[in-house]
């Protein structure tokens, strides 16, 4: 009977993970809509695991994108910050008229706290790599940044 409920718990994992996005621009990204999920790298991390860092949940993945694709998911990063300008944006880089890089404060769910950050650097013959996570939890942006060993400007 315990082998069947971790087994059943393994199966829906992914699902939870990809639910937490739900409402957001950047969901079809996490659902494989925009980059195949083939094309991606996924970590999701929760539970004990994320309660170390003040989280309940931590949900990255990585990917390269063409140009096109690149334009695509920084419009949704953009449409859930309500743009560059918006308190919800922590802090943000650009190079060359690109979004390099945002750290993101989203509205609570369930008195979570919800940040999304993203990066993107050109590569070789017009390819990007990008780097997309969603995190949920009582953490603070201070907690964050010293989680990434990182001081805001």
């Amino acid at each position: 009977m315990k082998r069947k409920l971790i087994i059943i718990l393994c199966l829906c994992a992914p699902f939870v993970a990809v639910r937490a996005q739900k409402g957001l621009g950047v969901e079809p990204v996490f659902e494989g809509k925009v980059i195949p999920a083939k094309r991606m790298v996924k970590a999701v991390v929760k539970g004990e695991q994320a309660k170390r860092y003040k989280l309940s949940l931590f949900h990255s993945l990585k990917m390269t994108a063409d140009s096109t694709e690149c334009c695509q998911i920084e419009q949704l990063v953009r449409q859930d910050c309500r743009g560059l300008d918006s308190p919800r944006v922590q802090e943000y880089g650009m190079k060359e008229g690109r979004l390099s890089y945002l750290i993101a404060q989203l509205p609570n769910r369930q008195d979570e706290q919800v940040f999304l950050c993203y990066q993107c650097y050109e590569e070789p013959r017009d390819s990007f790599h990008l780097t997309l996570v969603y995190m949920e939890g009582p953490a603070t942006m201070k907690d964050l940044y010293k989680m990434f060993k990182t001081e805001k400007k």
